[in-house]
């Protein structure tokens, strides 16, 4: 999905004053370290929460690093920048490289998983349509080749359905639940805030990403320089991330007043948006992923992700995807 970027112009330069203050809220004890700068790729997403507080805690800074994000539209958009070696990490979906491990294999890899949504993601319609099968023969937008047209696919198999059956739109996921609001298109794929917008304005959801659980999963991908040649600044990376998701599940109220600040949304919907997805820490990564002899619930995942796109014909055939998601840069 060209997901999880729901700024207007103003709220994108408030959000990006935030980042700019958090970079800065170490003391200068701590800006004077020799700090290992580390480049990292990231969109507008609630679920990244843990990112907003290592950074406004100086959780980053204490391991040593200086986090630098770079923002990008959606979740695939960073990968291209990641393989050329411009970013040392990047937050993104998994779906985004089992697609590129399934196009052509590379040794981009998911190290660590976020979070999965869990309602904050979904089909929006106008009042007319009842049903995801209202949908046939109507334009439905959705940012084609991301996941948010897998999830749309997801909601068309499971009313016995398929994209030939729909008309779809490409458009960024912000702009297709704006579209939907105002009327120009009838359905779109978004994420929050537009699911709740919709219904102050006449439409409604259908379909959530709550109806297809463990398909959006957004995870910390590297690729094979920083998985080679920064080990113990990944690890530590994903060790400060996971410090600043876990201070957001014991303190939510300070999560949603820092997510509302980072994402320049009203603090009750950025409480309405954390509800919608479930935050994973180091300890739930290790039952996720598992190991190579054990899979967690993650590669399993995978391999029914790369399934539905040879279904629906986005693959021409499944990658292996044992390799996709790596629990070896977890720090012990």
């Amino acid at each position: 999905m060209d997901r999880r970027r729901f700024l207007s112009g103003g709220q994108v330069l408030a959000a990006s004053a935030a980042i700019t203050a958090a970079l800065s809220l170490a003391p200068p004890a701590a800006r004077a370290q020799n700090l290992k700068p580390f480049t990292i790729g990231y969109n507008q997403w609630i679920g990244y929460v843990g990112l907003f507080e290592a950074l406004d805690k100086g959780y980053f800074k204490a391991v040593g690093l200086d986090v630098q994000p770079k923002q990008f539209p959606g979740p695939a958009d960073s990968v291209p920048p990641l393989m050329a070696g411009k970013l040392d990490a990047t937050l993104t979906t998994a779906d985004t490289v089992i697609l590129l491990e399934g196009r052509s294999p590379t040794p981009v890899k998911n190290v660590y998983i976020i979070d999965t949504s869990d309602g904050a993601d979904g089909v929006i319609a106008q009042a007319s349509i009842k049903s995801v099968r209202d949908l046939r023969g109507k334009t439905v937008a959705a940012t084609i080749g991301q996941c948010n047209e897998l999830l749309l696919l997801k909601a068309l198999a499971a009313a016995g359905m398929t994209q030939n059956d729909v008309k779809i739109t490409n458009m960024d996921a912000d702009a297709a639940g704006a579209a939907v609001v105002a009327n120009r298109v009838p359905a779109a794929v978004t994420w929050e805030p537009w699911i709740t917008n919709a219904a102050k304005h006449g439409a409604h959801v259908i379909f959530t990403s709550h109806q297809a659980p463990n398909t959006l999963l957004d995870t910390i991908a590297a690729s094979g320089p920083t998985m080679t040649q920064r080990t113990a600044d990944l690890r530590n990376f994903i060790a400060a991330y996971s410090k600043g998701t876990a201070y957001a599940l014991a303190h939510p109220d300070d999560a949603v007043r820092l997510a509302a600040k980072f994402l320049g949304a009203a603090p009750a919907d950025a409480k309405n948006m954390l509800t919608k997805v479930k935050l994973y820490t180091i300890a739930d990564n290790r039952g996720l992923i598992g190991t190579p002899a054990r899979p967690g619930l993650a590669p399993a995942a995978a391999k029914q992700i790369a399934a539905f796109f040879v279904a629906q014909k986005q693959l021409k055939s499944a990658p292996d995807t044992s390799g996709v998601f790596t629990s070896e840069f977890l720090p012990k």
